[in-house]
């Protein structure tokens, strides 16, 4: 049976597409996020779900452990449109794979590239800036990144293996990636080394 953190869950979107696909394999489903409002309002909202489901503040930009996480707890972390909106996403990708045992799989969905209409609007919010002094993101106008730099990145963290599938139509900016944690800490890619990953196109 699966152990699954969802990171930034916020209104519960992605909880509740994949909740009932689950719920036969999960032995754990953590439904995190930096508000107790959004957890206050997931529990109400998931209550069929009670018999598996916890609900825990994290903050993803900080280390886990100083929250109350061990190491290597979960078989499964996912994270919808919420990694980019941090301050260094290396040290983000860094928290996401402690929380992982090795072997364990992050599933994330995310924009690979801004527009015209996101800058429009999710430029007003303050979670979009955030990456202004990023190092890993410096001359870049939006927080979004390309699936190369993505994948590079993830190799970096310690993720052995990473591939994305790209949406189609009206989600062609989105994309849905998979990153393997190393099985043993030799097997991570060298920083600077290529990740062996493949971008498929395709529906998500």
């Amino acid at each position: 049976f699966l152990s699954v953190v969802e990171v930034g869950a916020g209104t519960g979107g992605t909880a509740s597409s994949v909740l009932p696909r689950l719920r036969r394999v999960c032995e754990q489903y953590m439904f995190t996020d930096v508000s107790e409002v959004f957890l206050n309002q997931a529990q109400r909202r998931f209550a069929e779900y009670a018999g598996f489901m916890r609900f825990e503040l994290l903050n993803i930009d900080a280390d886990s452990r100083l929250q109350g996480f061990a190491s290597g707890s979960f078989d499964l972390a996912i994270a919808t449109n919420v990694l980019h909106a941090t301050p260094f996403i290396r040290h983000t990708l860094r928290n996401c794979r402690r929380l992982l045992r090795p072997g364990g799989l992050l599933l994330v969905n995310e924009a690979l590239a801004t527009s015209a209409f996101a800058q429009i609007t999710f430029g007003l919010t303050d979670g979009w800036w955030l990456f202004a002094a990023d190092p890993a993101r410096l001359g870049q106008s939006s927080p979004l990144m390309a699936w190369e730099h993505w994948r590079a990145l993830l190799a970096e963290s310690g993720f052995a293996r990473s591939h994305a599938a790209r949406g189609g139509g009206a989600l062609r900016t989105q994309a849905v990636m998979v990153a393997q944690v190393a099985r043993r800490p030799e097997a991570a890619w060298p920083a600077g080394v290529a990740a062996e990953a493949q971008l498929f196109s395709g529906g998500l």
